[in-house]
C-alpha cells in the first residue's frame, strides 16, 4: 500500500509536508492508480512535472470544505506520478465531464455545493489545489495555453471518475480560478454555475470579517489586470483604498461572468445571484437542476437540507439566513463609510465606461 509521510509533522504545517512514494516500478503502480477512482489529483507540481494522487473516501470528499492540506486523512495514502503518464492513461479516463461552480468569493458557493450533494449519486469536490496551481501559472504566464488545456483535460477526467457511490461530479473552484472558466469550457462538455451577489451585500460580507477582506485584496491585482484589458489604457478610475479595490474586484468578476453568459458557451453557463437563491430557493434550485440536467426528485431533499442552517465551511456551527441578515445589517452600519466609498467607485466606473451597465445591473 502506498503511504504518505510528513517531515516531522502531519497537517499543521503545509510547507513542511513531503510526500514519499513506495512504488516499484513507478509506471506500473501509477497506471493502476490512474484507473482507481478512489485516488484523485490532489497536488500539482509543475516545476518537477509530477502530480500527487491521494486516496479519499466518499465521506472524506463530502465533508471537505477545501481539498488542500486540511482534507488530509490521519494516515494518508498517496503517490506522486510523472505528468508524462497522464497522456498514456487518457483512453481510460474518458467519461462524463464534471460540472463546475465558479464564484466571486464569500458569496455562498460552499452552501450551494452542499445543497447539490442532496442529489443522490452527486460527488462534490471543493477547491482542489491543482486548479489553483494552473490558474496561478496561467495568470503569471509561466505555462503555455496548450499545456494548460492538456492538464485541465486530464485533471477534469480524473476528478470526474465516479466512485461506487457516485454518478455525477460537481467541482467548486476557488474564486482565484475564474481565469480558467473559458479554458475549462473549451476542453470539456460540463456545465458551469457562475455565482455572485449585488455590490452592497458583497462589500458588507467582506467587511464583517478581516480574512474575507484579505482574500479580496489578494485577488484584486489579477482582477484589475483583467478589467484593465477591456478598456483603453489609463481609463479605469483610481482605486487605492481598500473599499475601492474590493469594488474593483467585484466589477471585474461581474463583467467576466456577463461576457461568459453571452459568449460562445452561453448555453452551458448559468448566472446565479446568491440573494435570489436565499429569497426563492425553490425556484432557483429548480432552475439549477434543469441547467445541470439533474432529476427533479432531488429538489425536496435540497430544500430540506440541514446545510441551510449551518455555517457551510464549518458545519458544527449553526448559521442560517436570519443570522446572515443580522450580520450584514451590523456590518452595513459599522462600515457604512467604506461601503459608500466602494459604491461611489462603481458609479465613477460606469460614468467612464457605460458599456458595462448591463453587466453590472
Amino acid at each position: 500500500m502506498l503511504r504518505f509521510a510528513a517531515c516531522g509533522c502531519r497537517r499543521t504545517n503545509a510547507q513542511a509536508l513531503a510526500y514519499t512514494v513506495a512504488q516499484r516500478p513507478p509506471s506500473v503502480q501509477a497506471m493502476s492508480l490512474l484507473d482507481d477512482p478512489d485516488y484523485l489529483p490532489f497536488k500539482l507540481d509543475l516545476a518537477n512535472r509530477r502530480l500527487l494522487l491521494l486516496r479519499l473516501t466518499a465521506e472524506q470528499r463530502a465533508g471537505a470544505a477545501f481539498l488542500d492540506e486540511r482534507a488530509l486523512p490521519v494516515e494518508p495514502q498517496a503517490a506522486w506520478i510523472p505528468l508524462s503518464l497522464l497522456a498514456e492513461a487518457a483512453p481510460s479516463m474518458h467519461g462524463t465531464s464534471a460540472d463546475f461552480i465558479f464564484h466571486i468569493g464569500h458569496c455562498g458557493s460552499t452552501l450551494l455545493s452542499r445543497l447539490l450533494q442532496s442529489w443522490q449519486g452527486m460527488q462534490v469536490l471543493r477547491e482542489p489545489l491543482p486548479l489553483r496551481t494552473l490558474a496561478a501559472a496561467l495568470d503569471g504566464r509561466s505555462i503555455a495555453r496548450d499545456e494548460n488545456s492538456m492538464l485541465l483535460r486530464h485533471m477534469i477526467a480524473l476528478w470526474s471518475r465516479p466512485q461506487a457511490s457516485s454518478t455525477r461530479t460537481v467541482i467548486k473552484a476557488t474564486s482565484s480560478c475564474n481565469g480558467l472558466i473559458e479554458p475549462i469550457l473549451e476542453v470539456g462538455d460540463g456545465r458551469a454555475l457562475l455565482l455572485d451577489m449585488p455590490l452592497v451585500p458583497y462589500l458588507s460580507t467582506l467587511f464583517k470579517a478581516e480574512a474575507s477582506v484579505r482574500d479580496a485584496l489578494a485577488a484584486e491585482p489579477g482582477r484589475r489586470h483583467h478589467l484593465a484589458g477591456l478598456v483603453a489604457a489609463g481609463t479605469l478610475p483610481e482605486a487605492d483604498s481598500v473599499a475601492e479595490r474590493c469594488a474593483l474586484g467585484w466589477v471585474a468578476e461581474r463583467v467576466r461572468f456577463h461576457a461568459l453568459s453571452q459568449g460562445h458557451h452561453s448555453a452551458r453557463v448559468m448566472r446565479i445571484d446568491f440573494e435570489d437563491l436565499l429569497a426563492r430557493p425553490d425556484v432557483v434550485l429548480a432552475d439549477i437542476a434543469t441547467h445541470l440536467q439533474l432529476p427533479r426528485d432531488g429538489l425536496a431533499a435540497a430544500l430540506a437540507s440541514p446545510a441551510w442552517s449551518r455555517y457551510s465551511k464549518a458545519e458544527t456551527y449553526a448559521y442560517d439566513a436570519a443570522d446572515r441578515q443580522h450580520d450584514l445589517a451590523l456590518a452595513g452600519h459599522r462600515f457604512a463609510t467604506e461601503i459608500e466609498v466602494g459604491r461611489r467607485w462603481h458609479e465613477r466606473l460606469l460614468q467612464r465606461h457605460p458599456q458595462f451597465t448591463a453587466a453590472l445591473a
